[in-house]
């Protein structure tokens, strides 16, 4: 079972540390990972009926995070306990397998021995002085940890993201410490479901390698130079900073997507408007060229717990959408609404995922009027299950969009993101978030 890379890589079997009440820990390091094969015996279940199930069996008492459950799913898949198979376009069903109920058979006793004392009150206690949510994270990174970089020839660029990752994290936890948020913790599952990291902050001079137009008004160019070592961009929205000699004391500066980055390279995809120095550069880019970025700042990570996508954007938003769609795995459906200004603009994206992709025409001098996209985004049939929103376009658009999913659509609030990509009238403006 293949997930998020940036969230499923760890392996299975130390997972169900949970929410035990009493301060103590739900199932040992082995429990859990025979309860779901029990559950997945009974019938094929996808991962949230995983965690539904656990829940309701437990009356409350636990139940698992995505970040615990999911890597159980993937190890127990790569040892051929189980296997997964799309259903209906939607997350994958998981089924056990012959070596499965073999697996479960040999182990009945024990589960019956485990779950029995657990349920008397019994089991190991969380390590000395953390609360159960913090021991449950810091086991669920060694695991990560463990998997990518011990004894494997990890490359620099995925141990510096990996690096810079846990250096956000650290930074986020001493913030906490420091001022505390009131009031009760919130459920972790499903309403804190985007995790932000931060990245050192650093400036690149790279090169062009290859600039070539990928539709008539979009432009994609490949950046290379041994200053990328070290580039990390965990977030498909992420943004870097280009900057543009204009003849003025300081140079011009504008925010862009890494459309994709690997192997020495960075490809930035520029949509070409009637000005501008981000569009009066790419027009003249070639081989050689020169070009100066900073950053990202920092990425925010969707976790890998939806069943579907809803990617809408305009021009300026269709790299971070293309990337997304690419970057998503098989078992979740990626919908997406883009306007253009012709089917010459439309574009097409491989990926693993499903794919529903739908294109609004209309002129480029009614891109900051809401009425294209709100209109096609109201005709819009979404699939079933869990969702989450991604919106980017022009501010008074994109806040429209948002507007409609929350108040007429009905649609949680902390399964959606928007974001205005420019500002009608204002040149290098922009709102990042629309909270």
């Amino acid at each position: 079972m293949k997930h998020d890379k940036d969230h499923m890589d760890g392996p299975g079997g130390r997972g169900g540390k949970g929410h035990g009440r009493r301060g103590r820990r739900a199932f040992d390091n082995g429990t859990l990972r025979l309860l779901i094969l029990q559950l997945v015996a009974e019938q094929p279940r996808h991962g949230y009926e995983i965690m539904t199930e656990l829940e309701a069996r437990t009356a409350g008492a636990y139940r698992p995070s995505p970040g615990v459950l999911y890597p159980n799913l993937a190890s127990l898949e790569e040892e051929g306990l189980i296997a997964s198979e799309a259903a209906g376009g939607r997350r994958k069903l998981c089924r056990i397998t012959p070596l499965g109920q073999e697996h479960l058979a040999l182990n009945a006793a024990a589960l019956e021995a485990r779950t029995g004392r657990e349920a008397r009150g019994g089991g190991h206690r969380f390590r000395r002085g953390a609360a159960p949510e913090i021991v449950e994270a810091m086991d669920r990174l060694k695991m990560s940890l463990r998997r990518g970089f011990l004894g494997t020839a990890a490359g620099p660029e995925a141990v510096a993201a990996a690096a810079a990752a846990i250096r956000g994290a650290a930074e986020t936890i001493d913030s906490l410490a420091a001022s505390p948020a009131p009031g009760p913790a919130k459920d972790m599952d499903m309403t804190q479901i985007i995790t932000r990291h931060r990245h050192e902050l650093r400036r690149r001079e790279l090169t062009v390698r290859e600039s070539f137009a990928l539709t008539p008004g979009m432009q994609r160019i490949v950046l290379e130079g041994p200053e990328l070592e070290g580039f990390a961009s965990l977030g498909f929205d992420d943004h870097v900073k280009l900057f543009f000699a204009t003849g003025g004391e300081a140079p011009e500066m504008r925010d862009y997507t890494p459309r994709a980055f690997g192997d020495g390279t960075l490809t930035i995809d520029f949509a070409l408007h009637e000005a501008g120095p981000a569009t009066d550069w790419a027009r003249q880019a070639a081989p050689g060229s020169r070009l100066r970025i900073g950053g990202p700042r920092g990425s925010a990570v969707i976790a890998p717990v939806f069943d579907w996508y809803l990617l809408v954007g305009d021009e300026t938003a269709l790299p971070a959408i293309g990337r997304r769609v690419e970057e998503l795995p098989e078992g979740v459906t990626a919908v997406t609404l883009a306007a253009v200004t012709g089917p010459a603009e439309e574009q097409r994206f491989e990926s693993a995922a499903a794919q529903a992709p739908h294109w609004v025409h209309r002129p480029a001098g009614a891109a900051a009027d809401p009425a294209p996209l709100l209109e096609a985004l109201k005709a819009l049939d979404l699939p079933e299950g869990k969702g989450f929103v991604w919106i980017a376009a022009e501010a008074g658009v994109a806040r429209a969009l948002k507007t409609h999913m929350l108040e007429e659509r009905g649609h949680p609030g902390p399964w959606l993101k928007a974001a205005g990509y420019w500002i009608n009238g204002q040149a290098d403006a922009s709102e990042k978030s629309l909270d």
